[in-house]
């Protein structure tokens, strides 16, 4: 499994922005690692934007080999 953020700035205006954040090391490649950084992410952002801008969110997901090889289409995978 490989867990990553996914930080949403949803803009009083209508626009939206999303970054992806991977973890650095495998040793923080943990569902616990994740919302903890995902929390900072989201609190260094909200500070960035303003409180009266928009809003700031955060989600962890994860994602199996199995899954990226399907979504990759690696070669020998019969997709």
């Amino acid at each position: 499994m490989i867990w990553f953020i996914v930080l949403n700035i949803v803009m009083n205006n209508g626009d939206v922005y999303t970054d992806v954040h991977y973890p650095n090391s495998p040793q923080y490649n943990n569902e616990r690692e994740c919302n903890e950084v995902g929390l900072a992410l989201v609190d260094q952002k909200q500070i960035e934007i303003g409180t009266n801008a928009g809003r700031t969110y955060y989600t962890c997901m994860s994602i199996s080999a199995e899954q990226i090889r399907a979504a990759t289409g690696k070669s020998g995978s019969n997709s």
